[in-house]
């Protein structure tokens, strides 16, 4: 979280101040932190769909590296990097939210499912 609202703040510093290097060492500091707590929370499961989705999590840490990078080396179109980083954050938190509400779903249907299965006298 820490490493989130780094990337924020030192992204409106690159932009807007005079002398953009605390800003760019604050955004790479807030990347490092930002990759360490993906690392960390990577997904075990057996789900491909959720390893999917937690890989395209990697993905877009990368991508901040990679605007990083380019804040360092100059390059001014970074913000279309740091962009494409925040859809495929938003992509990603949006359907993992959707695939576990679907999943939530159909667990509760099939014990109903199975609660009225077992309720049915046998016709013994």
């Amino acid at each position: 979280m820490l490493g989130a609202i780094l990337i924020l703040v030192s992204s409106v510093l690159v932009m807007e101040a005079k002398d953009p290097t605390i800003g760019k060492y604050l955004f790479a500091a807030g990347t490092a932190m930002f990759i360490v707590s993906r690392m960390r929370s990577t997904y075990e499961g057996e789900d491909f769909r959720l390893k999917r989705l937690n890989r395209l999590y990697f993905l877009s840490s990368l991508f901040m590296l990679g605007v990083s990078y380019m804040q360092f080396k100059g390059m001014r179109s970074w913000p279309a990097v740091l962009l494409m980083a925040a859809l495929t954050e938003l992509y990603v938190a949006v359907r993992i939210s959707w695939y576990e509400k679907e999943n939530k779903l159909k667990e509760e249907e099939d014990q109903k499912t199975s609660e009225y299965k077992s309720e049915e006298p046998s016709d013994k």
